[in-house]
């Protein structure tokens, strides 16, 4: 997983929670949670070990952190938890999918994309001996059922999505049609006039696989054709529209970013016809009861959590969340199985760059 470069350690027994001295505040909900991994290094037996999405990660941490202090406060056992403050800073954790001890496991874990926790090692000796346990998804939205994101072996269950979409500067993509549809941002009329995230030899999975898995080799060539250079997000929700001499006709980012675009009389938004690619946020629980990964389970699946997620631009997958603009497509939990996800990578990207010139 990027970011998650520590070396594996042993098992530890556990250590109870540390909780900032809350008196430093008027308000102790607005606290940070403070782990004793930072300080020591060291892992725990964990109930819940978290990951989520860039954009909202300490949104959710601070949010569980309030849930389980006020639990603590109504004297409950609060849920032995981690969850880094940053996307790429390493922690004790990010080795944890190479462990051969089923005792290192936590209860319930919640993750973003393909990692470590998709590497055929883990499949293999964690997800194929049904030592994850079939989660319930019986409040999945139907989009999400008609995407193929219900897990046919119920081993991962997804609570969300980021979708990507495409962004249109309608100035610099004058009279050339608006693409309706992925394959159409591969078109020769857009060389050199897009913009995605990334950089050489690190194309976002959810453009890399799915553009693969629709339109092969070829396509990502194609696409590497066409791009002109690579943004953050958030960089080019502020050129799209603008007047930057940066700015290009097309980007591909995240509907969370677009929806933040400053520029939007100038913009439109595309949510391609065959649906949004994405990047599913899903949870893996062990079997056997645990108090405090039901705790955590029950708030991640829950209404309140939705509500923020649909809310800012993302996708949540419970039952009853406002309607999307447009369907999902999405590669498939037998791809993310049976592939080394690793290695794909690096010969889809190679991919690419058969297609890209730098400084087009």
């Amino acid at each position: 997983m990027t970011g998650r470069n520590s070396a594996p350690q042993e098992p530890r027994k556990p250590i109870p929670l540390q909780i900032v001295n809350t008196t430093r505040s008027t308000d102790a909900l607005d606290e940070e949670p403070v782990f004793p991994e930072i300080e020591n290094g060291r892992r725990r037996r964990l109930d819940f070990l978290g990951y989520a999405p860039c954009p909202v990660r300490n949104e959710l941490r601070q949010r569980l952190h309030r849930r389980f202090l006020a639990l603590a406060a109504a004297n409950g056992a609060p849920p032995v938890w981690f969850m880094p403050a940053g996307c790429h800073e390493p922690n004790p954790y990010d080795e944890l999918w190479r462990t051969e001890d089923a005792a290192e496991l936590p209860a319930l874990i919640a993750e973003t994309g393909f990692g470590g926790f998709n590497q055929p090692s883990f499949v293999r000796r964690w997800l194929d001996s049904e030592t994850f346990a079939a989660v319930p998804d019986d409040a999945v939205r139907p989009e999400f059922a008609d995407a193929g994101l219900l897990d046919s072996r119920r081993q991962h269950r997804v609570i969300a999505a980021n979708v990507e979409i495409v962004l249109a500067d309608l100035n610099r993509l004058g009279a050339r049609p608006l693409p309706r549809t992925w394959a159409d941002i591969l078109h020769a009329r857009f060389q050199g006039d897009i913009i995605v995230s990334g950089g050489p030899g690190n194309i976002h999975e959810s453009i890399l696989f799915s553009l693969y898995r629709d339109h092969g080799e070829d396509g990502l060539s194609a696409l590497g054709a066409n791009v002109r250079e690579f943004m953050h997000p958030a960089e080019m929700a502020k050129t799209a529209g603008s007047a930057s001499p940066r700015g290009a006709a097309l980007y591909v980012l995240p509907w969370f970013f677009a929806r933040a675009a400053p520029h939007r009389p100038a913009t439109r938004v595309v949510w391609p016809e065959e649906g949004a690619y994405l990047t599913p946020q899903y949870l893996l629980q062990r079997g056997g009861e645990n108090r405090g990964a039901a705790l955590a389970a029950e708030y991640l699946c829950g209404s309140e959590w939705a509500e923020h997620l649909a809310r800012i631009g993302f996708a949540p997958a419970r039952a009853g969340s406002p309607a999307l603009p447009g369907r999902l497509r999405w590669v498939g939990w037998d791809f993310v199985r049976t592939q080394d996800l690793d290695a794909l990578r690096g010969r889809l990207n190679a991919a690419f760059a058969r297609g890209h010139r730098p400084g087009q």
